[in-house]
């Protein structure tokens, strides 16, 4: 069941994107990021978790199912699930492509997925706005997620070794998340070298591909 304040944080986060939404519209600007060289750099990254061709795919806070463009835009053919907690996000994003299923909810409370239903899962800028003990929703949140996969989930964060930050948003130990990482899985991947203030972590079942 939510508390009060995992229902003052999704209104938090639901208002600051709806606001975004509304102010530069279907661009990478509503998603926060500074540019779409920078969105796509991490989606290049992410993809490295393994071979994604014909793959079933579940991207958490997807957004304008900007990665499913990506993917499309590479020639890698996959089937495509997205979820976010924006309803305005949601929205957009099945205006956009009708042709995929694009589903309202938080990735923590969800019940849309039994275990396992995805061959990959994905967040990308999942856990920078929270507020209230990121690193145990990070680490909630990461279990939940792996337990999704079939093959391997990959999420990035901001780093706490950034040289810059911002106080308003958390920046994560990668030595603490890889110890959360490492107590669901000993296969994995701490990726902390295609930008300064960037990390993204690759969690795989056996056998990973």
């Amino acid at each position: 069941m939510s508390t009060p304040q995992e229902h003052q944080e999704t209104a938090r986060v639901v208002t600051h994107f709806s606001g975004l939404l509304a102010t530069h519209g279907a661009s990478a600007r509503s998603l926060d990021w500074g540019s779409r060289h920078s969105q796509e750099t991490r989606f290049s990254v992410l993809a490295g978790v393994g071979d994604l061709a014909h793959r079933a795919i579940l991207d958490v806070g997807c957004g304008l199912a900007d990665l499913h463009a990506w993917l499309l835009a590479q020639g890698t053919p996959h089937h495509y699930v997205g979820l976010d907690i924006t309803p305005a996000m949601v929205a957009q994003a099945s205006l956009r492509f009708p042709d995929i299923a694009v589903h309202q909810g938080d990735a923590l409370t969800s019940a849309l997925f039994p275990q396992q239903s995805f061959d990959y899962v994905f967040a990308s800028g999942l856990f920078y706005l929270r507020q209230t003990q990121p690193l145990a929703y990070l680490q909630d949140t990461v279990a939940k997620l792996f337990a999704l996969c079939r093959r391997g989930l990959a999420f990035n964060s901001l780093s706490a070794w950034s040289p810059q930050q911002d106080p308003q948003e958390f920046y994560a130990d990668p030595q603490a998340v890889l110890a959360c990482c490492r107590a669901l899985t000993p296969r994995l991947v701490l990726r902390h070298d295609y930008h300064p203030g960037d990390f993204t972590m690759y969690l795989y079942r056996e056998p990973h591909a």
